[in-house]
């Protein structure tokens, strides 16, 4: 064969390898998705961003579509390293009505809408120009911090000037409020706003005479509110104390909070009070990392609203776990990677009742080395002695059939706010209602009482008789 044979061969084969030979996968953003700022990114930012990033707020603000766009990769990594929103509880231990944590759903529209290039919407894309010519408004993100959640409060107290200096690291500030309260009073719930959201990280508030805590406030929750038929005493001369945790600055800044006060007509129904568990090293080792356990057993029912832990430096994890007296255990809540710049109380959303002999346990895990306090690390439970006391909500709606023998109506009603939407359901009567006097066609008005046992309807009164 000559060379030129030869030579000929060897491209050929060359070529092929190159064609054949496997080559490593190279990855690439999607260049389609459903997803779009103008429908549901913007819902993940108004429920989980807005609270902080907003123009002069704690971080950059993801208000508009431009802000949002240029910032897309960031978002994209920080929700799925679950580093924003900072939530540290891991999902499936306890059901917290202050989560901010995202769920998987809205993980999966950040990642899909930032791999796609950011659509954002059907493809009418708004310019300045095109604003400003048609009248049409672009979509953004919303915050109203002007808005009182709970309403307007029956006492509003300003908490006075504040300077925070320039820092280069964070700080707490410690502030004494007097509601000058002549008398006790029963408080259902507090709400309060910082003078300067760029700098406040969280807040906690506590009766100063009695050492009560009250409530921890974070940016994404800026209210606290007890279950109805519950109340914190305030007694008369009492001071509430402010805990403000304050950001670095790197100018001189005047914060003028104000807290508001919503009062109850009534006393508690249950005294809330505090129980204390101070987690103490079990693993003294020097150089390896640190161990702490405190456990109590409930002498009596408790009811759980709330836990509240106390961060150090060094926390990598914090699990609260009850152990019931049939063997059972319970994990209340499990916390890791926990930022010290985010300490915040975990709420329940539904009141957690644990029978007497429960073996309530805290475990909490630090790095090695880390500056424990001799007398441990407190986790602050609240709660009320006795098991859950029944909800409350109102009914409205038209009876569709009467069924007194069993004490039972057929209801067809709107919307119970904070219990269920608009529907025709079948209703257990209490004992004292007399179905007698009722007939299908009446519109009725009742409270629906919500226990452990089920719902049932009580002080049922006819608004309006069938015709």
């Amino acid at each position: 064969m000559n060379s030129r044979c030869v030579h000929g061969v060897l491209a050929t084969g060359v070529a092929l390898g190159h064609l054949l030979w496997p080559r490593p996968a190279i990855s690439h953003a999607q260049i389609t998705t459903t997803v779009q700022f103008d429908r549901e990114i913007v819902r993940v930012l108004d429920d989980h961003c807005v609270a902080c990033h907003v123009p002069d707020g704690l971080a950059f603000p993801l208000v508009t579509y431009e802000q949002t766009y240029a910032a897309r990769w960031q978002i994209r990594q920080d929700a799925l390293d679950r580093h924003m929103a900072p939530w540290a509880a891991v999902a499936g231990y306890g059901d917290f009505v202050n989560d901010n944590g995202l769920t998987q759903r809205e993980i999966d529209f950040v990642t899909s809408w930032a791999e796609s290039f950011g659509p954002r919407n059907n493809g009418a894309i708004d310019s300045g120009v095109a604003a400003a010519m048609t009248g049409s408004v672009p979509v953004q993100a919303h915050s109203d911090f002007e808005r009182w959640a709970l309403g307007k409060p029956d006492l509003l107290l300003p908490l006075g000037a504040n300077t925070v200096a320039p820092q280069p690291t964070e700080t707490f500030k410690r502030i004494v409020i007097d509601p000058k309260l002549k008398s006790a009073r029963w408080l259902r719930g507090l709400e309060y706003k910082p003078g300067e959201r760029r700098v406040v990280h969280s807040a906690s508030f506590s009766v100063l005479e009695t050492g009560q805590w009250l409530a921890g406030w974070t940016p994404w929750r800026g209210f606290a509110e007890l279950p109805g038929g519950l109340a914190y005493a305030l007694p008369a001369g009492s001071h509430i104390v402010a805990e403000i945790h304050y950001s670095a600055a790197t100018a001189p800044v005047v914060d003028e909070g104000s807290l508001g006060l919503y009062f109850a007509d009534q006393p508690s129904m249950r005294p809330v009070a505090d129980l204390v568990l101070d987690a103490k090293v079990t693993s003294p080792l020097h150089g390896t990392p640190q161990k702490l356990e405190a456990t109590t057993k409930l002498e009596a029912d408790l009811t759980l609203l709330a836990l509240q832990p106390t961060l150090r430096p060094g926390v990598q994890s914090i699990e609260v776990i009850a152990k019931l007296p049939a063997d059972a255990s319970l994990v209340l809540l499990f916390a890791r990677d926990i930022p010290l710049q985010w300490p915040t109380p975990y709420i329940f959303r539904t009141p957690v009742s644990l029978p007497q002999g429960t073996d309530l346990s805290v475990i909490e895990h630090y790095a090695a080395d880390s500056a424990v306090p001799p007398g441990g690390i407190a986790l602050t439970v609240s709660g009320y002695r006795g098991a859950a006391l029944a909800q409350r909500y109102k009914l409205a709606g038209t009876v569709r059939s009467v069924d007194a023998a069993h004490g039972r109506l057929v209801v067809e009603h709107g919307d119970i706010p904070g219990f269920m939407s608009a529907m025709t359901m079948s209703y257990t009567v209490g004992t004292h209602e007399a179905l007698t006097t009722i007939a299908a066609g009446d519109q009725i008005q009742s409270d629906v009482v919500v226990s452990d046992s089920g719902a049932y309807l009580e002080n049922i009164a006819v608004t309006r008789r069938a015709k």
